[in-house]
C-alpha cells in the first residue's frame, strides 16, 4: 500500500484534527462564533481522517492525472459522507445534517456542491499538503512517535466510547422526559378538580326541582334542616379529604418536576451535539425534545448570568 501501519495511524489522527479545524473555521465564518463541530468532544473529526486515508491509499498513485484524482476524490468522500449520514440517522432516528435544500442532493446526505468542494480539497491535500505532513511524520523518532500515537489513540477511543454511551442514552432520556411531562400534566389536572363542583351542581338542580314542584317541596321542607346539617358534615369531610389529596398531589408533582429538571439538566455531550448539529433540533422524531433541552439550558445559563 506504500504506507506502514504507523504512518496510516498518523494520517488518520492528523487529518481528523485538520478536518475539525476546517469545520470550526467554516462554522465561525457562518455563525460568527466558535462551535465545536466534531462528533467527539476532542478537536477531531475522524471522518476526515479516514476519508483522506482512503483517498491517499487509492488515488495517490494517479495524482498526476488531475481529473481522475478530482473525480475519484469526489466519489470516495461523497460515499463516505453518505454512509456516515445514513448510519447515524438509522441509529439516532434523525438527520444530523441535511442537504435537501441544495440542488442535486441524494436523500439529503450528500449534494453536488459539497462533493465538488471535497474533490477540490482532496486534490490540494494529495498534491500540496500531504507531502509536507508525511515529512513531519517521518521526522518523528520511531519510539517517541509510537508512544505519542498510542496515547492519542487511547484518548480518541475513550472519547468515542464516552460520546457513544451518552448518545445511546438519549432515546431513553427523551422517553423518560415525555412520560414525566405526561404524568405532571395528569397530576395538574387532578389538582384542578374541585370536589365542590359536583355538590354545587346538585344544589342547583335541587332548587330548580323545588321551584317546579312546590307541593313536593312543602312536604320535604321539614326534612331540609336535617339534610342541610348532614350535607355540611359531608362537605366538611369532603373538604378535609380534598385538602389531604391536594397536599399529596402537590408533593407528587414536586417530585416529578424535580426528576424532569434532572433529566433536562446539563449534559456536556448532549449540549455540545445539539449546538454542533442544529439540524437535530428540527428532527421529526427527537427535534422537539432537543429544543426543550436547549431552551432549558439557555434559561439556566441566563439565570446564572443575572
Amino acid at each position: 500500500m506504500g504506507y506502514t501501519w504507523v504512518q496510516m495511524g498518523w494520517i488518520v489522527l492528523i487529518y481528523s484534527c485538520l478536518g475539525w479545524c476546517c469545520e470550526v473555521a467554516f462554522a465561525a465564518l457562518k455563525t460568527g462564533k466558535f462551535v465545536n463541530r466534531g462528533f467527539l468532544n476532542g478537536p477531531v473529526c475522524p471522518i476526515y481522517g479516514f476519508g483522506v486515508l482512503s483517498v491517499v491509499l487509492v488515488l495517490e498513485p494517479v495524482k498526476d492525472n488531475l481529473l481522475l484524482l478530482f473525480f475519484g476524490s469526489m466519489v470516495f468522500t461523497s460515499l463516505l459522507e453518505f454512509i456516515a449520514g445514513f448510519a447515524m440517522e438509522r441509529i439516532f432516528h434523525d438527520k444530523w445534517w441535511d442537504y435537501s435544500n441544495n440542488p442535486f442532493n441524494i436523500k439529503g446526505y450528500i449534494c453536488l456542491e459539497f462533493s465538488i468542494i471535497w474533490g477540490i480539497a482532496c486534490v490540494l491535500v494529495v498534491d500540496i499538503i500531504h507531502p509536507i505532513i508525511m515529512k513531519l511524520v517521518n521526522a518523528l523518532p520511531h519510539t517517541l512517535g509510537l508512544w505519542l500515537m498510542g496515547a492519542l489513540y487511547v484518548l480518541l477511543v475513550t472519547d468515542a466510547v464516552l460520546t457513544l454511551v451518552e448518545l445511546l442514552k438519549l432515546p431513553k432520556r427523551f422517553k423518560a422526559m415525555e412520560e414525566l411531562e405526561a404524568a405532571i400534566t395528569a397530576v395538574s389536572d387532578a389538582m384542578g378538580e374541585n370536589i365542590y363542583d359536583s355538590v354545587e351542581r346538585g344544589r342547583q338542580r335541587s332548587e330548580a326541582f323545588n321551584e317546579k314542584h312546590p307541593d313536593i317541596a312543602e312536604k320535604s321542607r321539614e326534612y331540609m334542616a336535617d339534610m342541610l346539617e348532614k350535607r355540611n358534615e359531608i362537605n366538611q369531610k369532603a373538604k378535609e379529604r380534598e385538602d389531604a389529596n391536594k397536599e399529596a398531589l402537590a408533593a407528587r408533582k414536586a417530585e416529578l418536576e424535580a426528576k424532569l429538571a434532572r433529566l433536562k439538566g446539563r449534559n456536556i455531550v448532549h449540549r455540545r451535539i445539539a449546538k454542533a448539529y442544529p439540524q437535530l433540533l428540527e428532527g421529526k422524531n427527537n427535534g422537539a425534545n432537543f429544543r426543550k433541552l436547549k431552551e432549558n439550558w439557555e434559561r439556566r445559563r441566563n439565570g446564572e448570568n443575572q
